[in-house]
């Protein structure tokens, strides 16, 4: 058994960057939104649970699939908050590139277009995107492959829906320090480079699961009509627990070894649970606002 944890410690070394919370972390937030979602929805979608927990980690298996692949899918799983502060963001991705660059956003901070991220939109697109496939069922006949076609299509982006907001209420995805503080740090804030796999993988590894989680998600759900700003307030929410996560890391609370710590657990499984939260609240809110026709183009927006 002694001979045995060098390479445990290596395995997980070597699998801790390609996930984002973690397989684990992002399996617990989709396991518990679906335990925890109103009985008003398609009974196909509660026989679909299983299927819809195995989609939260997809967009990470993505991962090394090209250089066209990986400069899409990755800029859309974080949103680096410092950067925008004070902005006044659009709901379309493009504008908001053409924001960075009018602003002087790009200029003053020497990064590219796609280093700030774009977690809020790619939210805000499948959240669309699945609202108008519940508007298809709703007109789709019963046992038809019609249905049954978009059936697959709704579990698709509602499985992969997850993955998102899960990481929008990691704080590790809302900020500039996203692995290691590079700000003034008179504090003494880890910036090995670690820290990021250390919290978001090692420790929810060995540490959290779904009963830690689940008591801790929100028990009645919230519609959400403005997507965009709902993802907007989560990733503005896990930027102001950055310091609070490094600061129980500087206290040890994320330590691989010895018992896992009391604050690390809470602040970790609190987190999960704001991310199973918000996507229980999508694909109820979802399927409640494909009641209603979609909006006329060129009608005004709600905000």
């Amino acid at each position: 058994m002694k001979r045995a944890l060098p390479i445990l410690l290596l395995l997980v070394a070597v699998a801790s960057p390609m996930f984002a919370w973690g397989e684990k972390g992002h399996l617990i937030v989709n396991e518990a939104a679906t335990l925890t979602l109103p009985n008003d929805m398609p009974i196909f979608f509660y026989k679909s649970f299983p299927q819809l927990v195995w989609l939260g980690p997809d967009p990470d298996r993505w991962r090394g699939a090209g250089d066209a692949e990986d400069a899409v899918n990755g800029p859309d799983h974080f949103l680096d908050y410092e950067y925008i502060s004070g902005l006044k963001l659009p709901r379309d991705r493009y504008r908001f590139i053409d924001l960075l660059v009018k602003s002087g956003t790009l200029s003053r901070f020497g990064i590219y277009n796609s280093s700030i991220g774009f977690s809020p939109y790619r939210i805000a697109e499948l959240s669309e995107r699945l609202t108008n496939e519940w508007r298809l069922w709703r007109a789709s006949a019963p046992g038809s492959i019609d249905r049954r076609t978009v059936e697959q299509d709704i579990i698709r982006d509602a499985g992969v829906l997850g993955h998102y907001v899960a990481d929008a209420s990691q704080p590790l995805h809302a900020t500039i320090n996203y692995n290691g503080w590079i700000l003034p740090n008179p504090n003494g804030y880890a910036n090995d480079c670690t820290i990021h796999s250390r919290f978001e993988t090692n420790f929810v590894s060995r540490a959290v699961d779904l009963a830690d989680v689940l008591p801790k998600v929100e028990p009645v759900p919230s519609m959400r009509s403005n997507y965009f700003g709902a993802a907007m307030e989560m990733l503005y929410q896990s930027n102001q627990e950055v310091e609070l996560l490094y600061r129980i890391d500087h206290d040890g609370g994320f330590n691989l070894f010895g018992p896992p710590s009391r604050a690390g657990v809470d602040f970790t499984s609190r987190r999960l649970a704001v991310g199973a939260s918000m996507l229980r609240d999508f694909w109820w809110s979802t399927w409640k606002a494909s009641e209603k026709p979609p909006r006329r183009r060129g009608a005004p927006v709600d905000e």
